[in-house]
């Protein structure tokens, strides 16, 4: 089983879109795929037009019932773990707790029988994102075509590298993945490029595409709402990428802390 965390430090650039999108894209590639939500706006369950559930994350992390317990269907091959505003305060609990950035890997291991565990992390350093990442083994970072989106790609890899390093542990970076792309505009060509500079595995681009926003409102992933469109080839390119990506090869008693020898560049 994968396990990925979908994570980004500025709001806007494209990051829930992507765990939906690719989640579908995989799932109709034939994959099974669980969905987790770790950001307080809930827009996963918005986007796959779930509005009555009673469990959330939230619960899970107070320990009032099992992960595996909040699990719901959404799509044929895609389970979702819903958020709530009632994270907010779950994670003012963490703090408390003993070992409390790997909280998760005690509270998910029941999860099972997945190809994928997608989490999609809250735009902001907070402790469930450092459970995210210490919980995956693969990051993936959506950065928009603005320069603080980049700024802010730099700041997580460089918080990454000394998360691995204090705590022993965490992802790698394997995939980069430059979004709302507008090949009309100057930022987008100097965006991707400013992205090649990291090092890190480059996917092509996701293009920007209205249809991609009109869809979370119809609570429908993109292959539903407009599965001829530019934007629903972008993501099924996407999957296929992350599908046939090779197997980490790594020591896990020596953690990577930054995928400074992935491939660059692949949208070159």
């Amino acid at each position: 089983m994968r396990k990925i965390a979908i994570v980004g430090f500025k709001g806007g650039i494209g990051k829930t879109t992507t765990c939906v999108n690719l989640g579908a894209a995989l799932a109709l590639r034939g994959h099974r795929v669980l969905l987790i939500d770790t950001d307080t706006q809930a827009n996963l369950a918005v986007s796959f037009g779930v509005t009555d559930y009673k469990k959330s994350l939230a619960d899970v992390l107070v320990r009032k019932t099992k992960a595996e317990e909040c699990v719901i269907p959404t799509r044929t091959n895609v389970d979702l773990i819903p958020s709530s505003l009632a994270l907010f305060k779950a994670q003012q609990r963490m703090v408390l707790e003993m070992a409390r950035e790997e909280i998760f890997t005690e509270l998910f291991a029941g999860l099972q029988g997945y190809d994928y565990q997608i989490i999609d992390c809250a735009p902001s350093l907070s402790l469930l994102t450092i459970n995210s990442i210490v919980y995956v083994d693969e990051v993936f970072i959506p950065v928009s075509m603005e320069s603080l989106a980049v700024a802010g790609a730099k700041q997580f890899k460089g918080y990454l590298q000394n998360t691995v390093r204090a705590l022993g542990r965490g992802a790698e970076i394997r995939l980069i993945i430059p979004t709302m792309y507008d090949p009309r505009r100057k930022i987008s060509k100097e965006v991707v490029r400013l992205v090649q500079d990291l090092g890190s595995r480059v996917t092509k681009p996701i293009w920007i595409d209205t249809l991609l926003s009109e869809a979370p409102g119809k609570g429908q992933t993109i292959f539903e709402y407009a599965p001829r469109s530019r934007a629903a080839q972008d993501y099924a390119r996407l999957a296929e990428t992350v599908a046939t990506m090779p197997p980490l090869n790594r020591d896990n008693t020596k953690p990577n802390p930054a995928a400074d020898t992935e491939k660059k560049g692949e949208s070159k």
